[in-house]
């Protein structure tokens, strides 16, 4: 295997070619959607994130249209303006699979494009990392519990697999950003990941704190809020099934490619203390 240099043009022309390679064309309205009633239906219906998944979508549109402009680069500039139609596909998706099956959500505007769009998308890539590690796990979860249709998650499936390339993408056009800045040691790269990381996760627990305090009202959603319906969730399983879902859905693309690492790492660390813990209360049961 030849290591591609971080930075350099070969890695550019890797990350860009490899996202514009795996595109898969299809209609969201043509997808095989299944007829539900009964409990499979109201099972759809009363699940707590459509509406934020909707916003998400919309608001990822906004912010990667303001970006797609400026971004000098052609090739880096094609990538990006993929990103941004696969994103449109997503919202129609999810706008389809919301009105074929009458699920009630409560619409809401995106919030205004700062002046610096540079700095937005970057967040935005940080909280798409966020939001897809979670995801890879909580989808793992839902699939193995039967709670929705198998041929449901086939089709939630294919939104997982372009919100794993936009990762991958995201995460490459990052590092190489950063070295074309001069920061090209991991260890300087990190510094930058782990502050906007801590950005994107401090942003999300206001808005878990605040829609705790204002009494859920169903249009936000957290991972931590899965163990409303689906039995057996517990925050260690969690944890143990996304980075399991991470290194097998990231594992299919290009070795050479760049990884989010930070994540997984802190995601690990948890993992150990949390095997700890449970050894340690079987221990004391034991005696």
């Amino acid at each position: 295997m030849t290591m591609v240099r971080i930075g350099s043009e070969a890695h550019k022309e890797l990350f860009c070619q490899s996202f514009i390679r795996s595109h898969r064309r299809f209609d969201p309205e043509r997808l095989p959607w299944p007829d539900l009633d009964g409990e499979a239906l109201d099972r759809v219906q009363n699940v707590p994130f459509w509406q934020e998944v909707l916003h998400t979508e919309m608001r990822a549109i906004e912010i990667i249209d303001a970006f797609t402009p400026t971004v000098g680069d052609p090739l880096v500039r094609e990538a990006i303006d993929l990103m941004g139609y696969e994103e449109k596909r997503h919202g129609r998706l999810v706008r389809f699979l919301i009105d074929r099956y009458g699920i009630t959500i409560h619409p809401e505007a995106p919030a205004p494009i700062s002046t610096d769009v540079e700095g937005t998308f970057i967040d935005f890539g940080y909280g798409e990392c966020v939001d897809a590690f979670l995801g890879f796990g909580l989808f793992k979860i839902a699939r193995d519990s039967g709670f929705l249709p198998a041929c449901m998650f086939d089709i939630l499936d294919v939104l997982m697999y372009e919100e794993t390339r936009h990762i991958i993408l995201f995460t490459n056009w990052m590092a190489y950003r950063e070295a074309q800045h001069g920061r090209r040691a991991a260890a300087l790269r990190a510094v930058t990941a782990a502050r906007r990381y801590a950005r994107s996760i401090g942003s999300k627990v206001r808005v878990i704190v605040r829609n705790a305090r204002d009494g859920g009202d169903g249009r936000r959603f957290s991972a931590i809020q899965a163990s409303v319906f689906l039995d057996g969730f517990s925050v260690g399983r969690l944890v143990d099934q996304c980075l399991a879902e991470n290194a097998r859905r990231l594992g299919e693309f290009e070795a050479d490619l760049a990884r989010p690492r930070l994540l997984p790492g802190i995601a690990r660390v948890l993992q150990a203390v949390a095997h700890a813990g449970s050894r340690a209360r079987r221990a004391v049961g034991g005696r």
